[in-house]
């Protein structure tokens, strides 16, 4: 195979805005993807589109571009419930596959994927990019090794407003499209998902498995008006730690992913002591590290590292399989936990802002992941008992 991988991208807009800005501008990309086709009815609305529409043939659907083309990789960010028919198309075309997170919305058509790029002998990707953060990465093997002794408590803490025109898209914070199609968009399936498998990925035994969730309590809230959930929180245990987990949209606050990490020897924070995207490492032994800001360049390497493999050179990439842990737990939770409504009396509808959001949320939810317990743990008056998840599905 050549080099320069001939290359199609599903979806412009977007999140997949950062793959147009990386295939047609990073001279380091660039060396392995050969971007040729756009795929996208809604192109237009592209910022990049006019950069797009003199230069790169633009179809509507995939199948219509693998009629008489064909690919040595698509790249897929199209709305969720797209994700398994455009992964099968890719792959029965002989095209390798990189796929934005969620891969798919569920068990159901992740088993039916798994034997698809079995059987394709393709590779297919997944986009956590926090999986492809150099320092992440460095971190896992020395996880793995013993180097910190073993996992104690893994917990995450996210406040991210999102305003009403982020829920007005057709699909965001849907369960089934109209005619049906599962979505399982949520806070925890999609924008705030990388957090969940990061914490399951660092527990994992190989470099390729994440670790499983058991024994996990949980509780989903919703304040603006869709059909899934805008808040979670759940507490678990996955690889031998403890899990505590807690994001909401409906914040008026931004508070960006802090991740506190707790092993036998070492305390891994990243995100905290006000530095946005640093990593520090303190020892049980004094030493403090701080590996840098490498932290965040997981989305230029899910392409290279992707390449790389596809072109027959050894790398890491996180795969079906790395992500069958955080498919499982986010199925069941859309099929066993009741999603509860937030009481209007904690609510506030901001006009100016144009935004939904509950009074002190980013509050509440900092001093359950401080204290590890759930918000109804604490009496919290908008909370409801939670439910504890039963089969995980494996």
């Amino acid at each position: 195979m050549n080099k320069i991988l001939k290359t199609v991208l599903v979806g412009a807009g977007g999140y997949g805005e950062t793959y147009v800005q990386a295939l047609l501008n990073d001279i380091n990309v660039k060396k392995y993807f050969d971007f040729a086709t756009v795929v996208d009815p809604y192109v237009h609305n592209s910022r990049f589109y006019a950069q797009i529409k003199d230069t790169i043939p633009v179809y509507e659907c995939l199948e219509d571009f693998f009629v008489k083309n064909s690919a040595d990789i698509t790249i897929i960010s199209s709305p969720i419930h797209f994700h398994y028919e455009q992964c099968v198309t890719a792959l029965e075309n002989g095209s390798h596959v990189i796929c934005e997170k969620p891969l798919v919305p569920n068990l159901e058509q992740y088993n039916l994927l798994e034997k698809k790029v079995q059987n394709s002998g393709k590779i297919l990707s997944v986009g956590f990019q926090w999986c492809y953060s150099e320092i992440m990465l460095e971190l896992k093997n020395r996880i793995i090794a013993g180097e910190f002794g073993k996992p104690v408590c893994f917990k995450s803490f996210v406040s991210w407003p999102r305003n009403w025109q982020y829920y007005a898209r057709k699909w965001a914070g849907k369960i089934k499209t109209e005619d049906g199609k599962t979505i399982n968009d949520s806070i925890a399936s999609n924008a705030t998902s990388h957090y969940i498998q990061n914490m399951l990925f660092l527990l994992g035994g190989t470099m390729e498995e994440s670790a499983t969730l058991t024994n996990t309590a949980v509780e989903c809230y919703k304040a603006n008006d869709i059909e899934s959930f805008d808040t979670i929180a759940f507490c678990g245990e996955a690889g031998g730690a403890k899990i505590f987990y807690a994001a909401s949209h409906a914040v008026n606050y931004q508070v960006n992913p802090v991740m506190c990490y707790e092993l036998e020897k070492a305390s891994i924070f990243v995100n905290v002591f006000n530095q946005d995207f640093q990593c520090y490492i303190h020892r049980r032994d004094g030493i403090i590290e701080t590996p840098g800001t490498a932290i965040s360049n997981g989305e230029k390497n899910k392409l290279i590292f992707t390449a790389k493999n596809i072109l027959g050179e050894q790398g890491f990439i996180c795969t079906a399989k790395t992500v069958r842990p955080v498919t499982a737990f986010i199925d069941a939770v859309f099929k066993q936990i009741q999603f509860g409504d937030i009481a209007e009396e904690f609510i506030v509808k901001d006009k100016e802002n144009q935004r939904t959001y509950v009074k002190n949320l980013h509050l509440d939810l900092a001093h359950c992941f401080n204290v590890l317990k759930l918000p109804s743990e604490l009496y919290m008056p908008w909370a409801k008992t939670a439910a504890t998840i039963k089969d995980l599905y494996l």
